[in-house]
């Protein structure tokens, strides 16, 4: 996080918080996630001197969230953005320490379902197939792979993917957006290169793919192809930047930054139901309409609309954002949400839609909230505000 401050009077207060929030919390029958329907994933501190909690929300329009008895610590036990969760249980990929787990928050801590060895791939993007199936993608020895993991055994089956070869003068692929749609995954992809002596002139191929994924096999069916952006959108593992919506019909949007591109637009495609091309007729270049901004993170709020969260151009992934409507069906830009600016960092899944609703969590210069917009009215309201010493505002999730 290359915003936060770091000194050493900050680092001094970071240990001195730790110590009051470890003190407040019950030894036994304390906030206990499973009473909570919502939770946030926290950061204090400074980085590199950071620590990260999961926390209950209770309600998401009003009252003040804090780690005073309500944080189960995950430092050091899995990492704080790249978490999957679903149902109240949380999952992680670290192929690093060669784990793959599942966990839970109880009474204040986070607890560990089950671990499984796991070194097969760097985990970058993921779909879930039912309640049941997660699938992941991500790269291992320059390859293209997955694992489709039952979550109620926690068994895993692993193989490769027959993606598009990384071309002449790149060494990876750049997994993009991963979504299910009737019994086929699509999968965003591109080429990368680790030389980053050139930095930040990196060399940029100017193509993005999508492989269609028949789900029974895991063979990809087909790769599609697109030269007019890059970079169709960043691991989800952080923030969704596709959908599907009432119709069936596949949306994704471009963050060429996301792959040091600064020159082409973020660009917003469809594939339609019971189709297997980009349809030809649809092309949303959003920055075009919004003084080149560019869009790491997008999340539909129904009837055709999303919400994208957009970043200012410029050579950087951690800088100001803003949240948008757009009309995903038309292509065409509706407003800019009247909320402050949200501070810096990418990697941020700020939005949760519900009975109509939609809740979105801002970073803001001083007070941080979730604030609540209704599209039927237009109307934005401050929710609940996040008080006593948090930095950083990760994730929001619905968990029942």
């Amino acid at each position: 996080m290359k915003k936060y401050i770091s000194s050493a009077i900050k680092a001094i207060a970071l240990v001195l918080l730790i110590v009051v929030i470890n003190s407040c919390k019950k030894p036994a029958g304390g906030s206990d996630q499973g009473e909570t329907k919502y939770s946030a994933v926290l950061c204090i501190g400074s980085w590199p001197n950071t620590a990260y909690y999961i926390a209950g929300i209770g309600s998401l329009t009003s009252g003040t969230i804090s780690l005073a008895n309500n944080g189960a610590e995950m430092t050091g036990k899995v990492y704080a953005q790249d978490i999957i969760q679903r149902d109240g249980f949380y999952y992680h990929a670290n192929a690093s320490s060669g784990k793959l787990g599942k966990y839970h928050v109880e009474n204040g801590v986070l607890v560990t379902d089950k671990e499984i060895p796991f070194s097969w791939l760097e985990w970058s993007s993921y779909a879930w197939e039912d309640a049941s199936t997660l699938v992941i993608f991500g790269v291992g020895n320059n390859e293209g792979r997955y694992a489709v993991v039952n979550v109620d055994r926690m068994a895993i089956k692993t193989g490769k993917l027959s993606l598009k070869s990384i071309p002449t003068g790149f060494d990876g692929y750049n997994i993009g957006f991963a979504q299910y749609s009737a019994n086929k995954l699509y999968l965003g992809y591109g080429f990368s290169s680790t030389d980053f002596t050139k930095y930040p002139n990196m060399p940029v191929y100017q193509e993005s793919l999508v492989a269609i994924i028949d789900y029974a096999t895991m063979t990809v069916e087909k790769s599609l192809s697109d030269t007019r952006t890059t970079g169709l959108g960043g691991p989800n593992v952080y923030a969704p930047s596709s959908f599907v919506d009432e119709l069936g019909d596949l949306y994704f949007i471009s963050d060429p930054v996301n792959n040091y591109d600064y020159n082409s637009p973020s660009v917003m495609y469809r594939i339609k139901s019971g189709t297997t091309v980009i349809d030809p007729t649809y092309f949303f270049n959003f920055s075009a309409v919004t003084n080149n901004e560019m869009v790491p993170a997008m999340w539909y709020i129904g009837n055709g609309k999303a919400i994208v969260r957009s970043r200012i151009a410029g050579q950087s992934i951690d800088t100001d954002h803003y949240f948008c409507i757009v009309d995903a069906r038309n292509g065409s830009f509706i407003k800019k949400l009247n909320l402050p600016v949200d501070k810096g960092e990418r990697m941020v899944n700020a939005v949760i839609v519900e009975d109509g609703k939609v809740f979105i969590a801002v970073n803001s210069a001083d007070k941080d909230y979730i604030w609540q917009y209704n599209p039927a009215t237009d109307e934005l309201t401050k929710g609940v505000e996040f008080i006593g010493g948090i930095d950083y505002i990760l994730r929001i999730e619905k968990l029942k």
